[in-house]
């Protein structure tokens, strides 16, 4: 079966330019990344890099990122139906239901992402993100719907009385039922990832409660106090249980733990989200299919 990252060139579509077939069919790219995206050689004709100016031809193998498809199936599905990722929403505000493979924000090579994708679909260019979520972890994600809410709840969780709790599968066997990390972290511009730096990086707190043990994983609730980038991913990792499907932060057998279990994203759901705006909130949501089944094929073995 053909891949639907992968397009096959006909004779109706020969001739043409390369950027010109990429511009039409990744409709909403920006051709300044279609660009980038050819001479980076992640678009591939017949399986070799070539120029923008290439003339396609009949029976080429275009191949583009499946991640570009991906993202904008996502947004179409917002845009078709918000309500499906509306958990609650109030005068105020909205509790999403994020799913995982798209980026809360528009960003660097960003084609598409939620929060742009939901001003859309609801006319409503004052949604703004009161916390984010990584393009891969699904769950609790709050929007305000103006800025006066969004300041407000912005506060809350600088004051730290915001409760957030994820669910994580982490590679290895806990040998403790609870484990605290306490660690300051900074972004590494060389490495592109955060890195634990207590001289100059920014104070991270997480707390890891065991909630199950399996032989070689273990299923956990991870609560944070701050909300630095990549906290959870890093300092799993840090003291040697990385997430399952983490491939930024893994060890040399995440990769391994992540075809085991046919699982194609990141083993993190922020399930819990609590707070106070002029009356207590607070919200639980369910972890979701494709890891309830990482989560049965554990406990069938």
């Amino acid at each position: 079966m053909k891949k639907s990252n992968i397009f096959e060139i006909n004779q109706e579509l020969s001739g043409q330019r390369l950027d010109n077939f990429l511009i039409k069919t990744l409709k909403g790219l920006p051709k300044s990344l279609i660009y980038k995206l050819v001479r980076s050689g992640q678009v591939r004709v017949n399986k070799k890099r070539t120029k923008v100016s290439y003339r396609i031809s009949d029976n080429d193998m275009v191949r583009v990122p499946p991640y570009l498809l991906k993202e904008q199936a996502i947004s179409d599905k917002i845009l078709r139906n918000t309500g499906e990722y509306i958990h609650f929403e109030n005068d105020s505000f909205m509790l999403i239901n994020k799913p995982h493979g798209i980026s809360v924000h528009s960003g660097t090579n960003q084609e598409v992402d939620f929060l742009s994708s939901l001003r859309k679909s609801q006319d409503n260019n004052d949604l703004s993100l009161v916390h984010r979520l990584d393009k891969n972890t699904s769950g609790c994600l709050l929007v305000s719907k103006n800025y006066k809410v969004a300041s407000d709840l912005g506060k809350e969780l600088m004051n730290k009385n915001v409760r957030k709790k994820y669910y994580a599968l982490l590679v290895g066997s806990l040998d403790r039922e609870i484990i605290e990390i306490e660690s300051k972290i900074e972004k590494d511009n060389k490495l592109k990832k955060m890195v634990v730096d207590e001289r100059d990086g920014r104070d991270a707190y997480t707390k890891i409660t065991l909630l199950k043990k399996y032989k070689e994983y273990s299923f956990v609730e991870i609560e944070i106090e701050t909300g630095r980038m990549h906290q959870i991913r890093l300092h799993t990792s840090s003291i040697g249980y990385p997430i399952v499907g983490d491939d930024k932060y893994r060890t040399d057998n995440c990769k391994i733990s992540k075809k085991e279990l046919n699982l194609k994203r990141l083993f993190l759901h922020a399930y819990y989200l609590s707070f106070y705006y002029i009356q207590q909130y607070e919200f639980i949501l369910d972890l979701p299919d494709d890891l309830k089944e990482v989560l049965f094929k554990l406990e069938s073995n």
